[in-house]
C-alpha cells in the first residue's frame, strides 16, 4: 500500500531524522535491577537524543513508573533496539496496561510509554490499496484439444468444415470475489496483524479503519502508522548496501547532514 502522508514542515522532519539517527548509536549494557528512570537517562545521555518518557503523574494513572527495576544484558545493539527491549521487559507492569512502545508527535518530539497514553495522539492517513484489489486471472479451466477429432474431420470430404469442435470440456467461468470481499480481506489482514487489540473493530479504542474508492482512511496513533508503512523520510529507503571482501559498505544519497545529528562523517 502507498501512504499519502500529511504535509510536515522542514523543521519537523529535521527533528525526527536527527532523533532517529542518534538513536542508531550502538550500545553494550549489562543491567542488574537498575531503576527505569536511570535507564532512560542513560539512553538520553549516550545518544544526546531529545526523548521524553511518559511517567506516572498526578494527572495520569497510566504511565511509566520511574522506580521499576530492569535487568537486561545486551551487546552492540542500537539504542533504539535497547529501548524497545526495555519497554518489552517492563510490559507486564500494571501501570502500563496493554504494553509500551514509542512514537513521534506531530511536532517532531520522541516519546515512549504505555500505549494507552500514546493513543491520545492520533492522525488520519490515507493508504491507496487499489493494486491490492485487482484480480489476476487464473485460467485453470482451459479447454482440452482433441487431436483425434481433428484428424477424423480432416479425412472426411477432403477436410471440409463443420463437424464436432476439437475443444472439449471448456468448463465454466471461475467464480470471482466481490469488491467488498476483497476490501474485507485487506482490512482483516491489517487489523489482525498490526496491534490487533487497538482497533475499534476488534473492541479497542485507538484506531479506526474505513475504505472509500480503493483508499483506506486510518485514524490511529503514530506507532500504528509506523508499523503499517514506516517513515518515508527514514534513510533506509534511500541507501544502498554492498559487500566487498566480507566488508559492508552503506552509501546514503547525500541529503543527510551528519553534522546536524552530531555524528562524525568517519562513522
Amino acid at each position: 500500500a502507498v501512504a499519502q502522508f500529511g504535509e510536515e514542515s522542514v523543521e519537523t522532519l529535521r527533528l525526527k531524522r536527527q532523533t532517529l539517527m542518534r538513536m542508531m548509536k550502538p550500545v553494550t549494557v549489562d543491567l542488574q535491577d537498575h531503576r527505569l528512570e536511570d535507564v532512560a537517562q542513560f539512553i538520553a545521555d549516550v545518544t544526546q537524543a531529545d526523548i521524553t518518557p511518559l511517567w506516572i503523574d498526578d494527572r495520569n494513572i497510566s504511565g511509566l513508573d520511574p522506580d521499576t527495576t530492569v535487568t537486561l544484558s545486551v551487546k552492540n545493539v542500537t539504542a533504539l533496539d535497547f529501548l524497545e527491549m526495555v519497554l518489552d521487559k517492563i510490559g507486564t507492569d500494571v501501570s502500563i496496561g496493554e504494553g509500551a512502545t514509542w512514537q513521534f508527535t506531530k511536532y517532531g518530539g520522541f516519546e515512549f510509554g504505555p500505549k494507552e497514553r500514546l493513543n491520545k495522539r492520533r492522525r488520519v492517513e490515507i493508504y491507496d490499496i487499489n493494486d491490492m484489489l485487482m484480480d489476476v486471472p487464473d485460467y485453470d479451466n482451459a479447454p482440452e484439444f482433441d487431436l483425434n477429432t481433428v484428424f477424423q474431420q480432416g479425412g472426411q470430404q477432403g477436410g471440409g468444415g463443420g463437424g464436432q469442435s476439437p475443444f472439449q470440456d471448456q468448463g465454466t467461468d471461475v467464480d470471482r470475489r466481490t469488491y467488498q470481499e476483497k476490501v474485507d480481506d485487506v482490512t482483516d489482514l491489517l487489523t489482525l496483524t498490526v496491534e490487533p487489540e487497538q482497533w475499534l473493530d476488534n473492541g479497542g479504542e485507538a484506531a479506526t479503519i474505513r475504505e472509500l474508492r480503493g483508499n483506506l482512511f486510518i485514524n490511529a496513533p503514530d506507532y500504528i502508522h509506523r508499523q503499517i508503512a514506516g517513515y518515508s523520510w527514514w534513510p533506509s529507503r534511500q541507501q544502498s548496501v554492498k559487500y566487498v571482501n566480507d566488508r559492508r559498505y552503506v552509501s546514503l544519497d547525500g541529503t543527510y547532514d551528519f553534522a546536524e545529528t552530531g555524528l562524525d562523517t568517519a562513522i
